[in-house]
């Protein structure tokens, strides 16, 4: 039915828009986006580890304070950062769960019956392994998970309600499937054939808005489909619930902002759904410093300037201008909030996929005054560190293993000192990657100890930072999109240098030939091999002074040995140096792919001259073709782009 064409019994959406669901369109109005949190998590965590019934009051306690209040000990008034004696005032019966911690000297963190801040650090890696499950949950159950922390995500719910849609009303399957085959999607869809009454919701609906409920109402499709929406998230909450024995609650709606409102609408253990006809009444009833972004200092500074009253805020703000807006507070700014109040959110759903850093951190109480007491802490720190890397790795869908490729320790002395220092941190595979780390900041403290000559004690805080996240070599892009820059980069130093490519320089020898960069890169590849050969009987032999070579790298602060080459590199060095064995590894698997394709398995005998010498033509013709502009290649991850330079 085409547009103006007895839009009284048609729908609001055409059938270009429904299909454009299984796109997640971030425009589309009939997109249905979910939120998802976890009731006070880390007392919900602590609740299950200790068998305890839901309605007993529990909160998380770190040292003397509290940093989760479950909601049974929340009716006595208790709250987050209350003290343990506030707190027992208020419910004598109140349990209190310490977080666990790691110990001075331990390799792994525990519960602990008396942790001493002197001598124990907070780990949250207990609530962080249960995350993980209760994600792997949320990846099975829906396609586009966008992890928001550890205790909530956001969910497209787009394709699935599309799914369910076309099986569940197959006539508009049907006649979905003949406007596409007649070039129609631009047409209306028919209303679906049901009343108000018939349409069956899970959790709360938040009413409409006064002007849109009225008692000639009809369903539309945007009902359907968050109806649908209501029992997918319901099916996700029941999962978590019955397999991991926690609640959550939930927020359905047409974007991230207004789920995420809704899902705290009806805290704990509910969800709540908000129709297109109900947004308007709703939005008005809340704080604009309750919407994501609000909440801090832009929300300061809009309340100051706008004069905004605490009450009926949002409709106050309503009556202002966009062209206010953006006077005070520019182009870009001002549009979002001119949008974002009346619910309007074209952000997209974003699936995990980066990270920029990772810290662990701790002030010591007293202060530490020997290396030996450092070691120690590092240690732990690694291993804090260790478990967040492998929980990202967990919560990204693939479980691909990141690996930093610089670290950096701070240190604050009693004195009023501090000090920053970073260290790329060799290439090593995730197997590794710990012993790798640790070793690395090992090295780096003792450099920062040697600079300060002791001045550094007594140390009264210290932190250790892991930044440039790059993936696993067995997760890089696939080599062409490498090579084409990698050509540039050799073609680029054989004009300027001279002399043999070796683990040290990294540069290839300039070449009279009028060869090209790729064939000299390629056909280099043997010497490479050959310069990297090392007996590895030599580095197991005890030197003169009773020390093997590696022990001697190990205590050496400025250098370590390569794991790949056996070499000795110096520290300064070491990304120029793990980039070059990169190169070298692709170049090995370019020439294999390369052989694979110039010698199929077939028998030499088998093959006519002529054949091969038709083979040999398409071949040349097809590398005259090639050198044209290439291609663009796949998007490089951060981490490799440095190769190129």
């Amino acid at each position: 039915m085409s547009d103006g064409q007895h839009r009284d019994v048609s729908s609001k959406f055409t059938f270009a828009q429904f299909e454009s669901l299984r796109k997640y369109n971030t425009t589309n109005p009939l997109r249905v986006i979910a939120h998802i949190d976890l009731d006070a998590f880390y007392a919900q965590c602590e609740t299950v580890r200790l068998g305890l019934d839901p309605n007993v009051p529990l909160a998380c306690q770190q040292w003397q304070g509290l940093i989760a209040v479950n909601y049974a000990a929340r009716k006595f008034g208790i709250s987050r950062h209350e003290t343990i004696t506030e707190a027992r005032k208020k419910c004598p019966g109140l349990v209190l769960a310490h977080v666990a911690t790691w110990k001075e000297g331990d390799a792994n963190w525990a519960y602990h019956d008396n942790p001493d801040i002197a001598t124990h650090k907070v780990s949250l890696d207990p609530y962080r392994r249960q995350s993980q499950l209760i994600f792997k949950i949320f990846y099975n159950c829906c396609g586009k998970v966008e992890y928001g922390g550890l205790d909530e995500a956001f969910l497209d719910l787009s394709m699935l309600v599309y799914e369910r849609a076309c099986t569940e009303y197959p006539k508009l399957a049907a006649l979905l499937y003949i406007k596409q085959e007649e070039g129609r999607m631009n047409d209306f869809m028919p209303l679906p054939e049901i009343s108000p009454e018939g349409l069956t919701w899970e959790g709360e609906l938040v009413p409409l808005d006064t002007d849109k409920d009225t008692p000639d109402r009809v369903v539309d499709w945007d009902d359907i489909l968050f109806m649908l929406g209501s029992k997918i998230i319901e099916d996700v909450r029941k999962k978590v619930r019955e397999e991991l024995k926690y609640t959550c609650s939930a927020g359905v709606a047409q974007n991230r902002v207004l789920s995420k409102l809704c899902s705290a609408y009806k805290k704990p253990n509910n969800q709540t759904v908000l129709r297109h006809d109900a947004v308007k009444g709703f939005i008005a009833t809340l704080n604009f410093s309750k919407i994501r972004g609000l909440g801090g200092k832009l929300g300061h500074e809009i309340s100051r300037h706008f004069n905004v009253p605490e009450d009926g805020s949002i409709p106050f703000l309503l009556q202002i201008s966009l062209q206010d807006f953006v006077s005070a507070l520019g182009d870009e700014t001002g549009n979002w909030l001119h949008n974002i109040i009346r619910g309007r959110d074209a952000s997209d759903v974003k699936p995990r996929t980066e990270i920029k850093s990772m810290l662990s951190a701790k002030n010591f109480r007293p202060n530490i005054v020997t290396y030996q007491q450092a070691e120690k802490w590092l240690r732990i720190f690694v291993a804090d560190i260790m478990g967040r890397i492998l929980e990202f790795g967990n919560s990204t869908p693939g479980g691909v293993i990141r690996i930093p490729k610089t670290l950096v320790l701070h240190h604050r002395y009693a004195n009023a000192g501090s000090s920053s220092r970073q260290i790329p941190i060799p290439a090593c595979q995730p197997s590794n990657l710990e012993d790798t780390l640790f070793h690395t900041a090992k090295v780096l403290y003792r450099q920062i100890e040697k600079e300060k000559e002791g001045s550094m004690y007594p140390c009264y805080q210290m932190s250790m930072t892991v930044s440039g996240f790059d993936s696993t070599v067995a997760s890089n892009h696939a080599i062409e999109g490498f090579l084409v820059k990698s050509a540039k980069k050799f073609e680029d130093v054989e004009e300027s240098v001279e002399g043999e490519i070796t683990p040290e320089n990294s540069v290839v020898k300039s070449s009279p030939s009028k060869k090209s960069s790729l064939d000299v890169f390629m056909g280099r590849e043997q010497q490479l091999l050959n310069n990297c050969h090392i007996d590895a009987g030599l580095h197991c032999q005890d030197t003169a002074d009773g020390k093997t070579a590696i022990a001697e790298a190990v205590s050496d602060i400025d250098s370590f040995v390569c794991s790949d080459c056996a070499k000795r590199i110096k520290f300064e060095d070491a990304v120029e140096h793990q980039d070059w064995h990169f190169a070298l590894s692709v170049a090995k698997q370019f020439r294999q792919e390369k052989d694979k394709k110039s010698h199929p398995s077939v028998p030499p005998s088998s093959v006519s001259q002529n054949e091969r010498r038709d083979t040999a033509g398409k071949r040349k013709a097809g590398n005259s073709a090639s050198n044209g502009p290439p291609s663009k290649g796949p998007k490089l991850e951060k981490g490799q782009r440095k190769l190129f330079g």
